[in-house]
């Protein structure tokens, strides 16, 4: 039996070995990494940054392509993805596994929650949470919720939904602890605000649009049309925008000590509006004025920051 076993075994080990080699690693010189959810929103910005006359090298890893090239003498590669949290984060920790990425972007559209804000105008979240990591409750009596001994209420609830922080541990780190947020790079959030400062506006017909800095962004597997949730996800988070991907690429490229940036054209008003959603008609106007500032940040980011000024003295 035992010179069975080792004839099977070296039959079939082999065979397993290769089923189980992946693409090679191809992480090469540093890179940008451009990342978008879905075709449309990552066609806007590769049309609006990339030369005609530039040639992309692509290689498929896992079924997911991604497109290198160089812009101004930098090296960017560019990838989808796909929607939703999941994808979102097995895809933008499979990109920085295979590639030296120095820095990620995303690029795209989202809902809008702020009531100052309107489809078109576009945000660049400083802190990314999740409002659908939460705990679903019976209710005990009529309004009274059972809530599960362990969990320990922080925020507002919504009906039997109440929202939990997500539990997350990396290098560094002794134990897993709760956190609430994951923030964009502070130093390209500012080299952002300076590099579209002076930026030429844009309309969406007849009104202009905002550019809006700093403040938060809310994630989860929702596309959230409804009024009242809408206002909820206000309340608790004064958030500016609610998308499928972004609290999840906030919190690969946090595990992986990558600095992030994302931009997001507002699409719609996640069920806001006054009829039916507006997604249809502002979809390629959100992705294009996403991808418009995205541009210009990254045409500007060896842009030196201004020099302290030196308090007067005495």
């Amino acid at each position: 039996m035992k010179i069975l076993a080792c004839i099977l075994a070296a039959l079939v080990l082999p065979e397993l070995a290769g089923a189980q080699t992946g693409p090679p690693n191809v992480r090469g010189p540093e890179c940008v990494a451009v990342a978008s959810a879905f075709g449309p929103e990552l066609a806007a910005i590769e049309t609006m940054m990339v030369p005609d006359a530039a040639k992309f090298e692509t290689t498929r890893i896992n079924g997911v392509e991604f497109k290198i090239t160089q812009v101004g003498g930098r090296r960017f590669v560019f990838f989808l993805t796909g929607m939703s949290l999941v994808n979102a984060a097995m895809n933008t920790q499979l990109a920085l596994d295979r590639f030296n990425v120095s820095a990620l972007f995303f690029t795209g559209s989202a809902g809008g929650i702020d009531p100052d804000l309107h489809p078109g105008d576009v945000v660049v979240p400083a802190r990314w949470h999740y409002h659908s990591e939460a705990v679903y409750v019976n209710e005990a009596t009529p309004g009274q919720f059972a809530l599960p001994g362990f969990f320990k209420q922080k925020y507002l609830n919504y009906g039997m939904i109440f929202p939990e922080e997500v539990t997350v541990k990396r290098d560094g780190m002794d134990k897993w602890q709760q956190v609430s947020e994951f923030k964009a790079d502070e130093k390209l959030l500012a080299a952002a605000q300076r590099a579209t400062g002076a930026m030429p506006p844009f309309k969406v017909g007849e009104r202009a649009c905002k550019i809006v800095y700093g403040g938060d962004g809310v994630s989860g597997s929702v596309f959230c049309d409804n009024a009242d949730y809408r206002g909820w996800v206000f309340r608790v988070w004064k958030a500016q925008c609610i998308d499928m991907e972004s609290a999840a690429i906030a919190q690969v490229c946090w595990q992986n000590k990558t600095p992030c940036l994302i931009v997001r054209g507002l699409s719609d008003l996640a069920g806001g509006q006054a009829g039916a959603n507006e997604i249809d008609q502002y979809l390629k106007a959100a992705a294009e004025n996403s991808a418009r500032v995205l541009v210009r940040i990254l045409q500007n980011l060896d842009a030196p920051a201004p020099a302290a000024v030196s308090p007067p003295t005495r």
